[in-house]
């Protein structure tokens, strides 16, 4: 989460910063050009466009530690189109990771980490698949939850529905943030106002607000529900 919160920051920051400096200094149809022809190309060429952005999402989704890729892709790509690729780019490799794990970390997983693999063991066994979707709901650390369940009895059906709909809200609000991201000709029109956008301010909010309150939700929920497996240290 604060991964994709920098990545919507520091975009905002180098868009603006490269649009005014490119403006003061006559130079920004320079940059302006490759933009447009990127936007032109994905708007010519959409299911080319759309198969280029899935691959390599799920590509840049197998190597830990790339987040921020929604904010990106919904700069780039909109709404809608992004939330799908982001969705079944994250799930695809998840599933990958999830069978990398089963066929080849099983065991050295189950020793590494003895205390999470029987929480897990028995919130699955209680809850089922279900226990899979609060915690993706929840945004648990995405490349962790993926090797963990691999090392259970969990099925890879069990694993699939629960990750493909327990992504969908964050990344919504992820992929909305980097909607409202000006585009370099917008900030070449605006200048610097056109970063002060109520949405844009409201997307900033959403991305720090929306996992605050799923763990909250998710809190009331366990405190409600004491016959449940918590998976409280992990």
């Amino acid at each position: 989460m604060k991964s994709k919160i920098l990545t919507f920051l520091i975009l905002t920051i180098l868009i603006t910063a490269a649009g005014l400096l490119f403006r003061r200094y006559g130079l920004f149809k320079i940059l302006l050009t490759y933009e447009i022809h990127i936007r032109t190309f994905l708007t010519e060429k959409p299911i080319l466009g759309f198969v280029i952005g899935l691959l390599s999402y799920f590509l840049l989704s197998i190597i830990p530690g790339t987040g921020g890729k929604s904010v990106i892709y919904g700069w780039l790509f909109g709404f809608w189109q992004a939330v799908i690729i982001a969705d079944c780019a994250l799930t695809a490799a998840a599933i990958v990771t999830f069978l990398i794990s089963r066929t080849l970390l099983r065991d050295a997983l189950r020793s590494r980490f003895v205390f999470v693999m029987q929480k897990l063991d028995q919130a699955f066994e209680k809850n089922g698949a279900f226990y899979l979707l609060a915690l993706r709901l929840m945004h648990s650390p995405y490349t962790f939850t993926n090797y963990a369940c691999g090392a259970t009895s969990l099925s890879t059906f069990s694993f699939w529905w629960p990750t493909q709909l327990g992504i969908i809200p964050s990344t919504m609000v992820f992929v909305f943030a980097g909607t409202q991201i000006p585009t370099l000709k917008e900030v070449i029109q605006q200048g610097a106002s056109a970063i002060l956008s109520p949405k844009l301010l409201l997307a900033l909010v959403l991305m720090g607000l929306f996992p605050v309150l799923i763990r909250w939700v998710s809190s009331q929920y366990w405190k409600t529900h004491p016959e449940k497996v918590q998976l409280k240290d992990n």
